[in-house]
């Protein structure tokens, strides 16, 4: 599979880890939980998954690509795409559609006054 960054706009800023003990670290604490890639929560070999049992994401974060990886307004650190372990996966989203709606629906009502 191809990685495919996730569109924006995205909360937070994309998070780098500083060396490799604490990309270790949140690979551990939080790819090590999350349903997209069999290996880091089973501890399985890579070469044994399904390409649809590896997350791209973490291929991408060895290579500085990885804009799921967030750190939020309130100084946390975390995955955008994180699936609790055992939830399905969502499918992803076709790039060839469109939005309908570019502002929240709060920002359309006060326009409609």
């Amino acid at each position: 599979m191809e990685y495919v960054p996730t569109p924006g706009p995205l909360p937070g800023e994309q998070w780098v880890p500083s060396n490799g003990t604490v990309g270790y670290s949140f690979l551990e604490h939080e790819c090590g939980k999350c349903g997209r890639d069999k290996a880091m929560r089973e501890g399985c070999d890579i070469d044994e998954c399904d390409d649809n049992e590896k997350c791209e994401i973490i291929g991408a974060s060895f290579r500085g690509e990885a804009v799921e990886w967030r750190r939020m307004p309130t100084g946390e650190v975390k995955c955008i795409a994180f699936v609790p372990a055992g939830e399905p996966i969502p499918a992803p989203r076709c790039a060839l559609t469109c939005d309908m709606f570019e502002t929240p629906n709060a920002e359309l009502k006060d326009a409609a006054r």
